[in-house]
């Protein structure tokens, strides 16, 4: 007979852990204290989840992921209000290092990998040097092309593969939140279904993520929830499910119109007239 008056340290753990991961509350960032990129932002990133943001170019989308991951100050910018929070501390002010110590990584856009060094050196500097063995046999299940490689300079590897190579450095770390910006930019379709696949699977081994990306219907097709912004704010969120569904997702980030038919380019240039949450 099980002992309900007690429970493993791991039980406890995980009844005091706040079923949100990473959360901003209120977020306002500024660049050079000029420009207000982000107003009043605020997202919620379950445990377990794959939540991702939508957005045309400029909207703030990867403003927000640089507040979450620390790189503001690279980019000459800061948080002027609001705040984000990691299971449930205040991370607003720490530092990028502290961050990926503490379970973020980040897959910057482009790739941003290092095209002198083999696969296996890339994968070294993403663990600082101090190599996980377990994580390391997952990215090696994760990628089994990239083992075939590891010899070989990144910069010979094709874009697919060097867009794994990038998701792979990141992995390596042993991540809770892989967030990840545009994985699917300058790919071909083919490789696009395949980086999705394996954002799936990276979720389903137990890694939470955010996804920023511009192709919304593979966005929406693996994400569990979603987020619109534009113009520095959020103008819609909801189930990924239920943003597939509606009728200005459908026609402005789907490219649908009301009864199936293909938007056209006449369309799109009554684009921020005809949106109903800017009217």
């Amino acid at each position: 007979m099980t002992d309900t008056t007690t429970s493993t340290a791991e039980d406890r753990e995980a009844s005091d852990r706040s079923p949100v991961l990473l959360e901003t509350r209120g977020l306002e960032v500024v660049y050079q204290d000029v420009i207000q990129a982000l107003r009043g932002v605020s997202i919620q990133v379950p445990h377990g989840a794959i939540v991702a943001m939508l957005g045309p170019n400029g909207a703030g989308k990867t403003t927000t992921l640089r507040a979450v991951t620390g790189l503001l100050d690279f980019h000459k910018g800061r948080i002027a209000k609001g705040s984000v929070h990691f299971d449930g501390e205040d991370v607003s002010t720490a530092s990028a290092a502290r961050l990926v110590s503490g379970g973020i990584a980040q897959v910057l856009e482009g790739r941003r990998i290092f095209p002198t060094l083999t696969v296996d050196e890339n994968l070294k500097v993403g663990t600082g040097g101090r190599r996980r063995p377990d994580a390391l046999e997952k990215v090696w299940d994760l990628f089994p092309v990239l083992a075939e490689r590891r010899q070989q300079p990144g910069g010979y590897l094709s874009g697919g593969e060097q867009q794994m190579l990038a998701m792979a450095r990141a992995l390596v770390s042993d991540p809770r939140l892989l967030v990840l910006d545009e994985p699917s930019l300058g790919l071909a379709p083919k490789l696009v279904d395949v980086v999705a696949d394996l954002i799936t699977r990276i979720n389903e081994l137990g890694t939470t993520v955010l996804l920023v990306e511009q192709n919304a219907a593979v966005a929406l097709d693996i994400s569990h929830h979603g987020y619109v912004v534009e113009n520095g704010r959020i103008v819609m969120d909801a189930p990924s499910a239920e943003l597939r569904r509606n009728e200005d997702i459908l026609e402005f980030y789907l490219g649908v119109k009301e009864g199936g038919e293909r938007r056209s380019y006449a369309d799109v240039k009554h684009y921020r007239r005809r949106k109903r949450w800017l009217s």
